[in-house]
Order: C-alpha cells, then sequence, then structure tokens
C-alpha cells in the first residue's frame, strides 16, 4: 500500500500555494484525468476559459495534495457538502478522516490549507484589486467600519482587505459561510503585529476557540488563516510550498505579518 509522503504533525498547518501561470496544455490533460464526471461538468459552465483554468488548478491542487498524506490516489478522493456547502472528506481511511482543509483563490493564486484534527479556514486576496470601502460601512461591524474610516486614506485599502480576508477565514473555519453575519464579530488590528476577535451576544462562539494568522507568500498577495485552538503548548508552526499539480513543489519564503495578541 502506498505510504503517505507528507507527515502531518497536530501543531503543523501544510499551506500549498498554486500560482496559476499561463495554461500547459499538456499539463492540464493530465491534471483534467484526476477530475470525477460531476467536477468536469461544473468546470465546462463556466463562461471564461481563465475561470476553466483555475477551478482545474483548484481541483486538482486539492486531489493531489490530499494524496499526500494518505494512501488513496487522486482521483479516488470523495467530498460530500456540509449544510452550508463546505466540502468534507468521506473516504473511510483513518488517515483521510483526520484531515481538515480549506481553499481559497484569488487573482493569481489558489492557496490550499491543511490540518490534522483541528478546523481550519484560510482567505487571499490579490492587493492588486481595488477595494470597495463601502462593503465596509454595510457589512462590517461598526466598530470595524469606523476604525477603517479613521486611518489615512492610503491606509485604508490594506486595512480594508486584512479584515475581510480575516472574517472570510473565520466563516469558513466555521463551514457556515454567510449565513454568519459579518457584522456580528469584529476584529482588532490596531497593536501590530496582533489581532484579536470578538463576538455579539448570540453569536454562540467563543474568542479562545479560535487564534489567527496573517501570511505574505509574495508581495501581491495577502494569506489569513483561522485555525481552531489546541489544548498542545507546542506553538504552531507553518509549512508553506508552492506547487504545480502533477509536476513541481518546492519549499516557498513568507512573511508572518500578523499572529494572535496572546
Amino acid at each position: 500500500m502506498k505510504q503517505p509522503d507528507e507527515l502531518l504533525a497536530p501543531h503543523q498547518v501544510h499551506l500549498w500555494h498554486a500560482f496559476t501561470p499561463q495554461q500547459d496544455e499538456a499539463l492540464n490533460a493530465l491534471q483534467l484525468g484526476l477530475l470525477t464526471p460531476e467536477e468536469r461538468t461544473r468546470m465546462a459552465r463556466f463562461h471564461f476559459e481563465r475561470d476553466r483554468h483555475r477551478y482545474l488548478i483548484t481541483r486538482a491542487l486539492v486531489r493531489t495534495v490530499l494524496s499526500r498524506y494518505a494512501p488513496i490516489e487522486p482521483e479516488a478522493w470523495s467530498f460530500e457538502p456540509g449544510p452550508h456547502g463546505r466540502p468534507h472528506i468521506t473516504n473511510p481511511h483513518p488517515l483521510a478522516q483526520a484531515l481538515r482543509f480549506n481553499l481559497s483563490h484569488t487573482d493569481g493564486l489558489v492557496v490550499l490549507a491543511v490540518t490534522t484534527g483541528r478546523e481550519v479556514g484560510v482567505d487571499t486576496e490579490s492587493m492588486a484589486r481595488t477595494a470597495p470601502l463601502e462593503v465596509a460601512d454595510r457589512f462590517f461591524s461598526k466598530r470595524e467600519a469606523q476604525a477603517l474610516r479613521a486611518l489615512p486614506t492610503s491606509a485604508q485599502a490594506h486595512r480594508f482587505w486584512e479584515l475581510w480576508t480575516f472574517k472570510e477565514s473565520y466563516i469558513k473555519a466555521r463551514g457556515m459561510g454567510l449565513s454568519l453575519p459579518l457584522s456580528k464579530f469584529s476584529f482588532q488590528l490596531d497593536h501590530e503585529p496582533g489581532v484579536d476577535i470578538s463576538f455579539e451576544e448570540g453569536l454562540d462562539d467563543s474568542p479562545a476557540r479560535w487564534r489567527f494568522w496573517q501570511l505574505r507568500p509574495d508581495a501581491n498577495h495577502l494569506v489569513a488563516l483561522c485555525l481552531e485552538a489546541s489544548t498542545t503548548t507546542e506553538p504552531v508552526e507553518f509549512v508553506c510550498k508552492t506547487v504545480q499539480p502533477l509536476r513541481s513543489q518546492a519549499p516557498l519564503a513568507f512573511e508572518l505579518t500578523r499572529r494572535p495578541q496572546s
């Protein structure tokens, strides 16, 4: 039986980065062979070629990376959506059942976070995008929106993307998507490099349950990570890699720009 290629300790988070270059027809054909008929049908529904290509990279990334942690071939992984759409692994192998993963993509980058036994959420954004500041006024908490608007104009776009990616990482770790109102929880980012979260009454959660980090894998992208807290005293270790599914992988240097306040 195939042995896992990657060892994943409980205190580790593995982050796999697929930067999306120009298409390679031969490689894409191999990646397409990993997809289920349902995935191929969904891929074909995208109107733009760039979206079809990104979907292909996304699915190939998930399947090939997960196969590094369990003796399951990439095309043999099976998933079921949860109540709010987040997929979970249905393969019965114990190594597969222990895995938790989350995925995010933006212009030029797909990121996959993998942990064992702890819920995880990840979100990434391209810093080249124009920040829709009006979204903060309409959907963020009042505290967040006021703190954002109090910043110098030149700093508001960066702070918006920080808040947005942290909020997305949290709701993805919860597996609830946008059914969880963005205004019901707040991030405090005033004391760099710290990051804290608070909740309104009735949200049924505790700040002690979650830890947050922010990473910069390159100059153009921001990555926010939400990780379920653990009783282990070992500090969280990030292992970052860049990968082209079915072709290559390599260690990826990154900058850790925010971490838990305490």
